[in-house]
């Protein structure tokens, strides 16, 4: 057995207080808002350096090698949850081997990552509608984002140690950093007039470089731990795999959901019209960013609480939690449905407002609806009964290829959109809720009223804004544009505040920003 420092002293509560908590929050919600803004810039100029044939390649690619992403097997969701649950008991011991196991495993997967990418780009032109003139950069292209998902997941190890150790604003700050930076030479690359083999390498090397500080901040974290390969006993093996096969099965559904629309326009549609499905689809990527940042919370205090068996408190956290999913996503996923069309004609220009604004419109759709997952997921994973997302990914997955193979036929990229949404809102509406019941003590009829019914009602007076702004309004610039929103947003603050929000929860929101303001110089020394 690995030899480790003798246990410190236990740790007092701090790390789970509510300015913590925000500070979280706060700081990965900057750097999405950092990462929205590059992407704001550079999507335009990158559809136009490009063109719509090898934009819709490099979409493609992005989609078709995301399937690598299977061979993680659930290994960093099990960092994050025992990491989580070890610290909460000071147990240093099971902490290094943990990491010192999953490092080998991932060890491995890397190099089977590696060789797979290289099969991908021997097969890629026998699958897709790739004109014979591109094969050969979309060959490397592949090969070059195949080695950058191969090399995070020896590093994913050690994200996963600052997630469990509730330090998500470290890599929320340095993820600040490189997407200014890559973006920068992003920009110059393409004004150079380079393309996808120099966006990939660009990718490459910047994860790298990031990777590497996130190694050095999760040793300076844990300066006991040591990262030497260990050969697993069985018995470690077997907790990650048994907490980590259902996450790899949720994977599979993940990548269905995510990239199945890709890979079915790419099969039965011309290549470029991918660059329309990628406009809206970015944009609902971008949304859902936010929530995922939010929620990724969730997993480690789930783990965290359940060990403590502070079942009111994991209450209050799943509650709320899914609440702050939906009124924070919902005045976007509102604006995307109305005004999308006229944001993306400004945006990317008219010849792309009608076909990807409507795609969007869709998307929204089902994406305001699936607002909770994401806290939901969290829960279920954080508690270890984390098999009944993965089963109901899978069949979101499953009827989510089916759908849309059927649909784009008749349909063509609309049909695509309809089969994302529809499975997805049967399973975050109708079938997760009862799931969650539980384990954790919720009320059906009142989840159902504070998660939709409130919030929707509350938002009908910024959805009639958002009408004004589309067609009496009609902006022509995105000074007009987001000076209308600006002002329309009133009129869903208004609302939420008197409508959505109890006196209970109001007082608690008051209290909470008024903590974090005041714990802005201590909250150092809490954590």
């Amino acid at each position: 057995m690995t030899a480790v420092p003798p246990p410190a002293p236990a740790r007092s509560g701090g790390r789970w207080s509510t300015a913590a908590i925000l500070k979280n929050v706060t700081s990965g919600w900057a750097g999405i808002v950092v990462g929205v803004v590059i992407s704001f810039v550079l999507a335009p100029i990158t559809v136009r350096a490009l063109g719509n044939v090898y934009y819709g390649i490099w979409t493609l690619l992005m989609q078709f090698t995301g399937y690598l992403w299977l061979f993680d097997f659930g290994v960093r969701e099990s960092v994050v949850k025992y990491v989580a649950q070890y610290e909460a008991s000071d147990d240093r011991e099971q902490i290094t081997t943990t990491v010192r196991t999953a490092v080998t495993i991932y060890g491995l997967v890397s190099l089977a990552t590696t060789t797979a990418a290289c099969l991908l780009a021997v097969a890629l032109p026998y699958a897709f509608n790739i004109p014979a003139d591109t094969v050969s950069t979309a060959r490397l292209t592949t090969i070059l984002v195949g080695a950058t998902v191969a090399q995070f997941f020896v590093f994913n190890v050690f994200v996963g140690v600052l997630m469990g150790l509730q330090r998500f604003y470290v890599l929320a700050r340095l993820n600040i950093a490189f997407t200014i930076l890559r973006g920068v030479l992003l920009y110059v690359l393409l004004s150079a007039g380079y393309g996808i083999v120099a966006l990939s390498v660009v990718q490459f090397s910047m994860a790298l470089i990031s990777n590497l500080i996130v190694l050095r901040l999760a040793r300076r974290a844990l300066p006991y731990l040591s990262i030497a390969p260990l050969w697993p006993t069985r018995d470690e093996a077997m907790k990650l795999f048994n907490y980590g096969k259902y996450v790899f099965v949720a994977n599979v559904g993940d990548k269905l959901v995510f990239a199945s629309d890709s890979l079915v326009i790419g099969t039965f549609l011309p290549i470029s019209a991918l660059t329309y499905y990628a406009i809206g689809g970015s944009l609902i990527e971008q949304f859902r960013s936010f929530i995922t940042s939010m929620a990724s919370l969730i997993n480690p205090m789930s783990s965290s609480l359940q060990a403590r068996e502070d079942g009111a408190a994991l209450a209050t956290v799943v509650q709320t939690g899914v609440r702050a999913a939906i009124l924070i996503g919902l005045p976007v996923g509102v604006a995307f449905m109305v005004i999308g069309r006229t944001f993306i004609g400004i945006w990317m220009g008219q010849e792309y407002a009608k076909p990807a604004g409507d795609l969007l419109a869709v998307l929204a759709v089902g994406h305001v609806l699936g607002l909770p997952y994401y806290t939901i997921s969290g829960a279920l994973y954080g508690l270890g009964r984390h098999r009944i997302i993965a089963q109901s990914r899978i069949f979101e997955g499953i009827v989510n290829l089916a759908m849309s193979i059927a649909l784009v036929r008749s349909f063509g990229l609309m049909g695509v959109a309809v089969g994302t949404v529809v499975p997805h809102v049967v399973v975050v509406v109708a079938i997760l809720p009862p799931v969650l019941a539980r384990w954790v003590p919720i009320v059906l009829r009142d989840y159902y009223v504070a998660t939709y019914v409130r919030p929707l009602l509350a938002a009908l007076p910024f959805a009639a804004a958002c009408w004004v702004i589309r067609y009496v309004v009609a902006p022509t610039d995105f000074i007009m544009f987001f000076a209308s929103v600006a002002l329309a947003l009133v009129a869903y603050v208004i609302p939420v505040w008197f409508v959505a929000l109890s006196p209970a929860e109001r007082d608690r929101l008051i209290h909470a920003v008024r903590l974090r303001v005041r714990s802005r110089r201590t909250v150092e020394g809490l954590l």
